[in-house]
C-alpha cells in the first residue's frame, strides 16, 4: 500500500483524494495473495505491470454506528495496456469487472467491520458468542446481477477512479451503485448491482 500511495501522490487529482482528511487509505483485501487461492484473479493475475500496476482504496475516516459503517469507497487503479480490447481502450468486460470489484471492496469493508464489532461484543460480554458471526461467516458475498452502462471508452494506459456507494440493504441483499471515472469529472461507466450475503462457504 505504501508504494501505491507514494506513486499516486505524484498525480495531482490522486494527491487531492489521498490527502483529504475525510478519507483514509485502507487495505484492498482482494490484492493480497492467499494460500486458499481466493482473490487470485486480482491479487496475482491482475497484479502485473501490464494489468493493474497500482491499486489503492480509500474509505471514510469516520464510520457510522450502523451495519453499513461505510457508505462509500473509492479505489484508484493504474491500468496497463494488457487490459485492452481495442488499441488504447480497455476491454469492456474488464470495465465491468472493475465495477464488480469496487462494489465487492465496499461490501467487504462493511462485513469486516460487522465481524470486528461482533468480536468486540463477545470480549466485553464474556459470552461464548453463540448466535453471533463465526470466524468466516458473513464474508461470503456473491454478485446476483450487475447492470453496466458504458458512457465513454476507458483509455489505457491510465489511472481511473472507481467509486462504489450503498443504495440500500434488505436482509442479506445489498444494492450498490458504482462508477469508473477519470478523477476529474468524466464518467466512463456506471453500474448498479445486487449482492447476496451467504452464511456458509460454498
Amino acid at each position: 500500500m505504501a508504494a501505491s500511495i507514494a506513486y499516486l501522490n505524484s498525480i495531482p487529482w490522486c494527491n487531492a483524494l489521498i490527502n483529504d482528511p475525510s478519507w483514509t487509505p485502507t487495505r484492498t483485501t482482494s490484492r493480497v495473495p492467499k494460500a486458499s487461492s481466493e482473490d487470485s484473479f486480482f491479487a496475482e493475475t491482475l497484479g502485473t505491470e501490464r494489468t493493474i500496476r497500482h491499486c489503492l482504496t480509500l474509505r471514510p475516516s469516520v464510520g457510522r454506528d450502523a451495519d453499513v459503517q461505510f457508505e462509500e469507497v473509492r479505489t484508484i487503479m493504474e491500468l496497463g495496456d494488457g487490459l485492452n480490447g481495442h488499441p488504447k481502450i480497455c476491454h469492456g468486460g474488464f470495465v465491468a469487472t472493475m465495477l464488480d470489484e469496487v462494489c465487492g471492496v465496499l461490501i467487504t469493508q462493511n462485513l469486516e467491520g460487522k465481524m470486528r464489532r461482533a468480536r468486540e461484543k463477545w470480549g466485553k460480554s464474556g459470552d461464548d458468542g453463540e448466535g453471533a458471526l463465526g470466524p468466516h461467516e458473513g464474508l461470503n458475498c456473491f454478485t446476483a446481477y450487475l447492470n453496466t452502462s458504458y458512457k465513454k471508452p476507458v483509455p489505457t494506459p491510465g489511472i481511473v477512479l472507481c467509486r462504489a456507494k450503498f443504495e440500500k440493504q434488505e436482509r442479506n441483499k445489498s444494492y450498490v451503485s458504482a462508477t469508473i471515472e477519470d478523477g476529474m469529472g468524466t464518467v466512463f461507466t456506471r453500474g448498479e448491482g445486487m449482492f447476496v450475503e451467504v452464511k456458509q462457504k460454498l
